[in-house]
C-alpha cells in the first residue's frame, strides 16, 4: 500500500462509523472487506476469510496493497450505510 492510501485508510478508520468492526462492534478494527466496503477486527476476518473470496474479500489496512478502486468503494460505502441492508 503507498502512503497516500495508507492515509486514506486511516482517515477512514477514524471516522465514528468505521471506529467498530461492522460485524461485532469491537473497538479499532484493521482489517476490511473490500467488495462489501466494511471494516472488521481480526476475528471477524477470519470468518469473512473462511466464507471464501467470492463472498468476502478481506485485506489488511495496513498491511496489504489495495486498488484504488478498493480505496474509492471503501469511501463510499463504509460500516454504517453497509449495515443499513
Amino acid at each position: 500500500m503507498n502512503e497516500n492510501e495508507h492515509r486514506l485508510n486511516e482517515g477512514l478508520l477514524k471516522l465514528p462509523e468505521n471506529r467498530e468492526c461492522a460485524d461485532c462492534q469491537s473497538k479499532a478494527p484493521r482489517w476490511a472487506s473490500t467488495n462489501l466496503g466494511i471494516f472488521l477486527c481480526m476475528q471477524c476476518s477470519g470468518i469473512h476469510r473462511s466464507l471464501g473470496v467470492h463472498i468476502s474479500k478481506v485485506r489488511s489496512t495496513t498491511l496489504d496493497t489495495w486498488l484504488p478502486k478498493q480505496v474509492v468503494f471503501m469511501q463510499r460505502m463504509g460500516n454504517e450505510k453497509s449495515n443499513e441492508y
